[in-house]
């Protein structure tokens, strides 16, 4: 084969990747925020495990289980899960919902679809050029499991965050809050989807993470855009003409134990990967970041407004504020009923009850022990509320999601969570928060919160 071929291929990819990026700056007929606009990963996300870190052990322990599926069904979706683009997700869910989804079938849909996908995309842009991390495949000189995945691409596109993620779970998420009667089938499939990209070895697991959490901050962000709104009631009404539901459906919460992975058990390899990360937070604990975890771990009001408040750029409180805080203390119930309902679904224990030893909160320890570690409430309260804000208060979204994202943190380094409960409780309350925005009480909330918010910056 010439050597002139490959060179052409890279080339080629990177003209195309140049030319979807500049129209994403102009364009409001292809997405829904600009790249200069999107949440930037690089930013609110941290690095990606070094390979001589410790963390980097739960990527090693996920990449072999991946290769474990590969010669199991569950490999042969992975490997059809390895196409790219909107025209893959319009195949998935036009299986899913029983019509096909097409420009010409589904005019509204197919726009929905396009734009949410196209604007997912972008949110892994930034955080992908700042790293430029190396696939594992890459890593261990192999090849992808994927038939659809072209490596030559791959090797030039970084692996953090996974972009496959992003784009397939931005309008999963989309979709979720335009048929909240599908709401855990649709992210079910999600987090099929993005599991997908590790056991093709074409991304490592901390990738897809960081993928899945890049989605939901590029849909909430989304939300400030007027085109969305407008799209999503006409995708909507689009949906009806095809299939009906009963109105009580769409009113249920989403039922995290049908979409999420089972908590991580004491027997299976990725346990060391918790440990792992576990014994590392430790060492936070004597320093000012332990002093934060434990300041994180107060969930009234009050606390969770004030640690919000340096990000958001306001004093947050019912006298100051009250619209916001209205908004803030229905959805953190929201957000801590959901938590609570799948910690009694999925009871696992905390680590430090698992290792004997007490938590960086002595004092509760007795009655946290009788509690569910998974998902991590924190979590859930942090990164939910995070993402409403980032609605509220867009331009100062990269400081508010750095905050949500650390919340969950703090759960670890207290030792009341393992990391996995907290990627759990983090992708709970996306689709906690996808759900609320079908709730005109909540809508009604959230537009009192945007008016007020913009009334005081201009103060």
């Amino acid at each position: 084969m010439s050597i002139f071929k490959p060179i052409r291929l890279i080339v080629a990819s990177l003209l195309a990747t140049t030319l979807n990026i500049a129209f994403a700056q102009t364009d409001t007929s292809k997405v829904y925020i600009f790249l200069n606009d999107i949440p930037d990963a690089g930013i609110y996300l941290p690095a990606p495990p070094d390979t001589a870190s410790l963390a980097y052990a739960d990527d090693i322990i996920q990449w072999q289980w991946g290769k474990a599926q590969r010669n199991t069904p569950r490999g042969a979706l992975a490997d059809y899960d390895g196409k790219w683009g909107h025209e893959v997700v319009a195949e998935i869910y036009s299986w899913l919902f029983g019509f096909k989804i097409s420009e010409e079938n589904t005019p509204a849909i197919w726009k929905f679809l396009t734009k949410s996908s196209y604007t997912g995309h972008l949110s892994t842009v930034a955080a992908k050029r700042k790293y430029m991390r190396t696939r594992p495949f890459a890593q261990f000189n192999e090849h992808t499991w994927s038939e659809y995945d072209d490596e030559n691409e791959l090797r030039h596109n970084g692996s953090y965050p996974s972009g496959h993620t992003s784009l397939f779970w931005t309008v999963s998420m989309a979709f979720a809050e335009m048929v909240p009667e599908m709401q855990d089938t649709i992210m079910h499939r999600a987090y099929q989807y993005s599991e997908s990209r590790v056991i093709v070895g074409a991304h490592y697991q901390s990738d897809v993470d960081a993928g899945r959490l890049a989605a939901s901050a590029a849909f909430a962000r989304m939300h400030t855009s007027p085109y969305y709104i407008a799209d999503l009631k006409a995708a909507r009404a689009e949906f009806d003409k095809f299939k009906k539901f009963e109105k009580a459906n769409a009113s249920e919460w989403p039922h995290g134990e049908r979409f999420l992975g089972s908590p991580v058990d004491t027997s299976s390899r990725r346990f060391y990967g918790d440990v792992v990360q576990y014994w590392q937070a430790k060492t936070e604990r004597a320093t000012e970041r332990g002093r934060q975890a434990i300041a994180d771990a107060d969930c009234s009001d009050a606390a969770v407004m004030n640690g919000f408040a340096p990000a958001v750029g306001l004093e947050l409180n019912s006298k100051s504020t009250p619209a916001i805080a209205a908004l803030l203390s229905a959805a953190k119930t929201a957000l801590l009923d959901n938590a609570n309902q799948l910690q009694s679904t999925d009871f696992r224990k905390r680590p430090f009850v698992q290792f004997g030893e007490p938590s960086l909160l002595p004092d509760s320890d007795t009655e946290a022990a009788l509690t569910s570690s998974y998902p991590a409430e924190g979590a859930v309260v942090g990164w939910g509320l995070a993402l409403l804000l980032v609605e509220v208060a867009p331009e100062n979204q990269n400081a508010i999601l750095t905050c949500g994202f650390e919340y969950g943190r703090s759960g670890i380094i207290t030792g009341r969570h393992y990391a996995s409960d907290v990627q759990a409780g983090r992708l709970l309350a996306a689709a906690v928060v996808a759900h609320m925005h079908t709730n005109p009480d909540f809508l009604k909330l959230m537009e009192k919160a945007k008016a007020e918010y913009s009334k005081k910056k201009k103060k």
